[in-house]
């Protein structure tokens, strides 16, 4: 079976406005990494990142968690402030929700409460329970690896649908899906059926995601690149293009959004963790 290309869908607002915010990448499982942070009080945003995030607020006189679809433009996220939030990033369309299917549209700029699709109230005690990282970290996995080894979903997902989103990733959204029809040898029809029913997301939206993801990961770490070189390399013709996407999907202008991370010491309040050793 096709390995999935791995990609690092980031949520730079989520970091910005916390007062603390700690990573620990896995990227195994379906898993992107898990994230940890204390709010402050500025507004948290989600972008489009084209993933399911599972959110646990820990706090202790009113612990609640939620499945979180991917946005489509800026949503204010993570609502309570000066609060804990314990969160797993899925990969972009994967379905976390596992064994069950047809969940994925229905989450697309959406949240629902946790206990509406998975009954695991140990799960969300032990979580809400305690503000260890790590110990949060190991009470998700051994209620979701339980159920992830029965179920095997990676095993048994639409085979096109992961081809057809690897090349996407590959290409950071520059790839239409005439071409993805070219290269797989299914009909466009066909593909685009496929992903609105197992990601919920057209190849064409999905594609504007990744191409935006990239953009914030070039921002992030352009050093000296103008603009206008950044926008090059994504493959935009010109530098008004790239902003009125950027914008559209962040908020903020390229330059504004650079400010931002500089203002807020972006690098200096992100903590990245080893990546956790667990085995099925």
């Amino acid at each position: 079976m096709e390995q999935r290309i791995y990609m690092t869908p980031r949520q730079p607002f989520f970091v910005t406005a916390a007062e603390t915010y700690a990573k620990c990448v896995m990227n195994r499982f379906g898993i992107v990494h898990f994230y940890q942070c204390r709010t402050g009080t500025a507004p948290r945003y989600a972008v489009p990142d084209g993933c399911v995030d599972m959110v646990f607020c820990c706090d202790p006189d009113a612990p609640e968690a939620e499945i979180c679809g991917t946005v489509l433009a800026p949503e204010t996220v993570l609502l309570r402030s000066e609060a804990c939030y314990f969160g797993v990033r899925f990969l972009p369309g994967y379905n976390p929700v596992l064994g069950v299917s047809g969940v994925m549209g229905s989450l697309v700029n959406h949240r629902i409460p946790f206990s509406t699709l998975i009954r695991d109230e140990r799960m969300l005690e032990e979580i809400c329970g305690t503000m260890d990282f790590d110990r949060q970290i190991h009470a998700f996995l051994r209620s979701y690896l339980r159920i992830y080894k029965r179920v095997s979903p990676m095993e048994n997902g639409n085979l096109l649908v992961l081809h057809a989103t690897n090349l996407l990733v590959r290409a950071a959204g520059g790839i239409t899906i005439e071409q993805l029809a070219e290269e797989t040898g299914y009909t466009a029809r066909y593909i685009d059926k496929c992903f609105r029913t197992e990601v919920g997301l057209s190849p064409k939206q999905l594609a504007k995601i990744f191409r935006f993801q990239a953009a914030v990961q070039a921002l992030n770490d352009r050093s000296d690149k103008t603009l206008t070189e950044v926008a090059a390399e994504l493959g935009y013709y010109d530098q008004s293009h790239f902003v009125r996407d950027f914008k559209a999907l962040s908020g903020l202008t390229p330059k504004k959004y650079c400010l931002l991370l500089e203002n807020t010491q972006y690098e200096q309040k992100l903590r990245i963790l080893e990546k956790q050793d667990i085995e099925l």
